[in-house]
């Protein structure tokens, strides 16, 4: 029949209409019985069948990726261990996430508050992985499947490793890798996850109270000050030139004007150091408004040399008088800084120096095993050189330590005469360097410097340089003690150098 008309008509006892005299009728009949187009009508049933295939597997990988990150990270309450010992630096930053986080069941986008965790965005996900590796937080199994790297890598990768069978897609697993800024986190220390957090913010108090540290402790907490101190200037400096539309700091100047910055944050407020980004950055607009053809590069490279120019004066001439600035407008300190400052120090973060938070620290706690530390033999040079270093910390640099290790551990094979000794001696200093980032949290950057310093004596390994020999320890002792050239020698190895070798 034609249509429902025919077939009433039919029902009726009319003759019927014929399909034939339907033009439109056998044209379509025509269409569907043609074998090509039934070939590639079925093509595409295929296809969307296909896809809806791997669409499913691929939903089922994704709930296989939950299912492994909820069994892997599952939190467990009540916990068993207390709240281990960590790093002045990373007791500031959990410290910060507890108090400053949108929500702390679960710690969530770290990386994104508007004030953020740390006034350098950059450096925030290695501070979160120190946090973990510390065990002041563990990661959330809420946290997205891609805060984690995985093994197969994606979901693509798993079915082209099949070979392109569905059903021979093996299983995602944690490769024990993690991208901090996409994890969530929280508190794992207490009977709950509420308590957790109670706990572990009342800890860090205690911890981080002045009046309970030792001398080492204390000079870690003004070194993480100074830190944020010089980080808050150089993020003013940064938004102020893309608010001047200058573009930022060439990759070559960054080292200058970031020494500039921390050199000047052991003598002046943040206050007044703003004072001098203001007066540098202004100087460099007006720059590239007398020389519009100038590179804009040059602007910034231009406001690098004010800066630095007037942070030299700053720290020099104690006499000069800057008038110190608010809190800059859009602009709040960062949590880290806020923790340190309002809920350590009680002090503002904006009026006070780094001298005035050292002479208002209260005598610091002598550690009765400060005694056995000393040396026991004469002519233990070592021990010596470690002792006096222990007892002066405003004359050295613990953070230049580990980055010392850093260089020596590159620094393989700079000559052809270091093809066999560079490699032990890079070795060496890579083993320290491993030591160094072990003990750190637990003990505090100086404790831990200490450390590596005095672990080189474990280095016995001959090397000879220049024709002399000594043991690789010594050898790498005799670079780091360049870091801090008024401390006493100390000769571990045998023989004198003439020093050419120095790097």
């Amino acid at each position: 029949m034609t249509s429902r008309a025919a077939l009433q008509q039919v029902s009726d006892g009319h003759d019927p209409a014929c399909a034939d005299c339907n033009e439109s009728l056998t044209a379509a009949v025509r269409v569907i019985v043609d074998p090509a187009r039934k070939a590639k009508r079925e093509a595409a049933r295929a296809r969307v069948e296909e896809r809806n295939a791997v669409d499913s597997a691929h939903t089922r990988w994704k709930q296989l990726q939950r299912d492994v990150t909820a069994e892997e990270y599952a939190a467990v309450f009540p916990s068993d261990g207390e709240v281990p010992a960590a790093g002045v630096r990373e007791m500031v930053g959990a410290l910060a996430l507890l108090r400053y986080a949108p929500s702390t069941s679960p710690i969530t986008a770290a990386g994104s508050w508007p004030d953020p965790l740390h006034p350098d965005r950059g450096k925030i996900g290695s501070l979160l992985g120190t946090l973990i590796r510390a065990d002041l937080l563990r990661i959330h199994a809420s946290s997205p499947a891609t805060a984690f790297v995985w093994q197969p890598a994606t979901f693509e990768e798993a079915l082209r490793e099949a070979e392109g069978d569905l059903d021979a897609i093996g299983a995602p697993r944690l490769s024990g890798s993690f991208y901090p800024l996409a994890a969530h986190y929280y508190a794992p220390h207490g009977t709950s996850a509420g308590k957790a957090v109670e706990e572990l913010d009342a800890h860090l108090i205690a911890a981080l109270a002045p009046a309970g540290m030792n001398e080492g402790r204390q000079e870690d907490l003004l070194t993480v000050a100074r830190e944020l101190i010089a980080e808050e200037a150089l993020r003013y400096f940064t938004n102020r030139l893309d608010d001047l539309n200058l573009p930022a700091v060439p990759a070559n100047h960054a080292a200058r004007l970031t020494e500039a910055a921390y050199g000047v944050a052991e003598h002046r407020p943040l206050g007044e150091i703003y004072n001098l980004v203001w007066r540098a950055t202004r100087a460099a607009a007006e720059a590239a408004q007398k020389n519009p053809r100038a590179p804009r590069a040059h602007m910034s490279t231009y406001a690098v040399n004010r800066f630095e120019t007037d942070a030299q004066r700053a720290t020099a001439d104690a006499d000069w008088e800057l008038k110190p600035f608010n809190a800059i407008t859009g602009q709040g300190p960062a949590a880290m800084t806020r923790a340190l400052f309002y809920n350590v120090l009680a002090g503002d973060p904006i009026e006070t120096s780094l001298p005035q938070l050292r002479e208002a620290l209260p005598e610091p706690v002598v550690d009765p095993r400060a005694a056995d530390s000393a040396p026991t033999g004469e002519g233990d040079e070592l021990a010596a050189m470690v002792a006096w270093l222990n007892s002066r910390p405003d004359e050295w640099d613990p953070y230049l330590v580990a980055a010392g290790l850093g260089i020596l551990a590159e620094r393989s094979e700079d000559s052809p005469r270091w093809h066999y000794e560079g490699k032990i001696l890079a070795r060496g200093a890579a083993q320290l360097l491993r030591l160094h980032e072990r003990l750190a949290p637990a003990v505090g950057v100086r404790e831990a410097a200490l450390a590596a310093l005095a672990a080189t004596a474990m280095l016995v390994h001959p090397v000879t340089i220049d024709g002399t020999e000594l043991s690789s320890g010594s050898w790498i002792l005799d670079r780091l003690r360049t870091l801090f050239p008024s401390a006493p020698a100390a000769r571990t190895g045998e023989g004198e150098r003439d020093g050419s070798d120095d790097t």
